[in-house]
Order: structure tokens, then sequence, then C-alpha cells
């Protein structure tokens, strides 16, 4: 019997030396018996001041509304985390917020020197002023690895291939076993109803349908097309906004190859209204593409109804790399029978990018 008390004993205490390192406290957490605390957080220092939870700029409801979400987890686990905008919100998103009483974060005017979690991309050409020189513990994003983040200590990286981070965040609320309010699942929703039109664009998974499935009953949503029309009208109505403003309300940067390029991605109700903002904006583009300091510009313009898009391209090569990219050109744009995601957009423009800039180069060296 006391050889059998003996053979027990270590088992229990490599029992308890386990569960003390699977479950060590987080600096600061008051721990709930209730939460998964994930595991990676032990080897991260997300010392005692705030930690800024901020996305892209200019911001789109996947970068606010997901950061707001995440923000409030890492606040549920014991984190001293805020929620920050790279820049001021687009109308779709002040709607979503509106709708569910949710306050607009503050701007994060110097990320420089400051704890942050970045959400929904990995580049500090999309990210607030002074990230080079801030402590990244975190990136939670959905995009392919073309930015240039680094850090100074190992960081926590995920990415997924689905269509919106918010289902990245909807994951890991299910995981660390907090319960999803209706504030946040309306966050959440809302950001994956934008990013992909409502389920409809090409970067939508199952996942993504799972989550919406979830947050629609959680966010108490009783006609969620309905609701993201709604958010989508707001959005796409422009008020009192000049032509500028328009182009560049969802405008990411890029470089490849030593090329500096943007794409732009606006959205209108009708085909008309398509139509309309194809010239309106476009008259704009050439006119003023000289003074945008870029080697070429993008402008993505899908509308809801027929759900088609057209791109117009501005700058040296833009078309000749756009029209190798689709094979669908017609005059000066680029026509899509279904609109294509950015990050669709970038992934089949970048390699002819990338390509058309080698050719330039050996040409001058001849």
């Amino acid at each position: 019997m006391q050889k059998k008390q003996q053979s027990i004993l270590p088992s229990c205490v490599l029992f308890l030396i386990v569960a003390l390192i699977s479950y060590a406290p987080v600096a600061g957490a008051a721990r709930k018996h209730n939460i998964n605390y994930p595991a990676y957080m032990q080897g991260i220092d997300y010392g005692n001041g705030p930690v800024y939870v901020i996305g892209h700029k200019p911001p789109d409801s996947d970068s606010v509304c997901t950061v707001i979400a995440y923000a409030n987890l890492k606040r549920e686990l014991g984190i001293n985390a805020e929620a920050r905008l790279a820049s001021p919100v687009n109308a779709e998103t002040s709607y979503a917020l509106k709708y569910f009483g949710i306050k607009e974060p503050p701007l994060l005017d110097n990320a420089a020197g400051k704890n942050i979690i970045l959400i929904d991309h990995n580049s500090f050409a999309q990210a607030a002023p002074g990230m080079e020189k801030a402590n990244i513990l975190e990136v939670i994003d959905h995009h392919n690895l073309i930015g240039d983040v680094k850090t100074a200590a190992p960081a926590y990286y995920r990415n997924l291939p689905i269509g919106c981070a918010s289902t990245i965040v909807w994951l890991e609320y299910l995981e660390a076993n907090v319960p999803i309010e209706k504030p946040m699942a309306g966050m959440m929703l809302s950001a994956i109803l934008s990013d992909t039109d409502n389920l409809q664009s090409n970067t939508a998974t199952d996942l993504d349908r799972q989550a919406v499935a979830d947050l629609v009953e959680k966010a108490e949503i009783k006609d969620r097309t309905a609701y993201f029309l709604a958010m989508e009208e707001e959005f796409a109505a422009y008020r009192n906004m000049s032509d500028k403003d328009i182009f560049y309300s969802d405008y990411k940067e890029f470089t490849v190859n030593g090329i500096s390029y943007g794409c732009a991605t606006v959205v209108a109700l009708t085909p008309e209204k398509r139509q309309a903002l194809e010239k309106r904006l476009g008259d704009w583009g050439v006119k003023n593409f000289n003074t945008q300091k870029m080697d070429m510009l993008f402008l993505k313009i899908h509308d809801l109804e027929t759900y088609r898009a057209t791109i117009s391209c501005f700058g040296d090569g833009a078309m000749e790399c756009a029209a190798k990219a689709f094979n669908t050109v017609d005059g000066n744009k680029i026509l899509l029978n279904k609109n294509l995601s950015r990050k669709k957009v970038v992934r089949l423009l970048q390699p002819q990018i990338e390509k058309w800039a080698t050719t330039q180069r050996q040409k001058q060296a001849a």
C-alpha cells in the first residue's frame, strides 16, 4: 500500500505543476475560474500601462469594429487594453457604432514607444504614425503577408485565409470561453458583413458563415440583409464628400519591386450610380494622378444590385499590368462580372506589377 501511494504522489505533483504552468497568471489579471486563458499570453510582456488595439488607415468596419471587440476580449482576459483608431471612421462604421450604442474610439496620433496589437493589417504603410517604433505584441489579420512589420520580441501572430479579421476574434472568444454580449456580437457581425458583402464575396468561407449564424442571434438582428443594406446605404451616400474624399474613403497602399501603388474601393447601390461614380472619380483620377505621389493607382467600383465591378487604372504601366492580371479590358477599364475583394485584386495585380518593374529596369540598363 505504501509503495502504491509513493507511485501516485509524483503523478499528482506533476499534474499540479502542469496546471500551474498552463494557467500561470498574466500580469494585472484578475483571474476568473470559467475562462480559458490562452497559454501564449504567458510569453508576452503586456506591461502595466495600456495596450492599444488598432487597425489600419483609413479604417473600414473590420479595422474598427474588430478592434473594439478584441480590446474587450483582452480586458476580459485581464489585459489593460484600449481600442484606438488610425484615422476617423467612415459613414458605414458610424452607423454600426450608433446602432449598437458603442462610442467611437479615440485617435492614436503617434504609436511610437507604445504597446500595440495590430488588427487587419501587417504593413507600416497602412499603419498609424510612429508604428515603426512601437512595441508590437500581437497581429490579428486575414491578408497575405506582404507587410514589413517587425517585432523586437516574439509576438502572437494569427492569420487565417478567411473573409474578415472579426471571424478570428469570434473564434478567440469561443476558445477563451468568454461570453459574447450583444454589443460585441454587433461589432463582429457588422465587420464580417461589411468585409464579405453580406457573405457574397469570394473571400467568404464556411467559418465566416458559422460566425455570422452565431453572431446574428447574439446581436439580436432579425433581418441580416436589411441591416447590411442599411449600413451600405450610409456608406454609399458619400454625403458632403469631395471626389478626393470618396476616392480615398477605402484605400490601401502597397510596394513591390520598388513600385508604389494604391488600391481604392468604392461601393454604389445600383449600376447607374456605379457608372456615375466611374466617370466622376475617373475624371478626378486623370486630372490629379500626378499629384498623388504614387507610381500607380487602381480604383475598383462595384454595385450591390448586380455585384459587377470595374477597375480604373492610373499611371505608367497600370493598365498593362491590370490587363494581364484580369484579361477583361473594356477601353480604359477592367470589367469584372462578379466583384472581387481588394485582397484578391492585389493578389492578382502584384506579380504583374513586379514583372513590369523588372522589365522597365532591364530596358533602362540596355
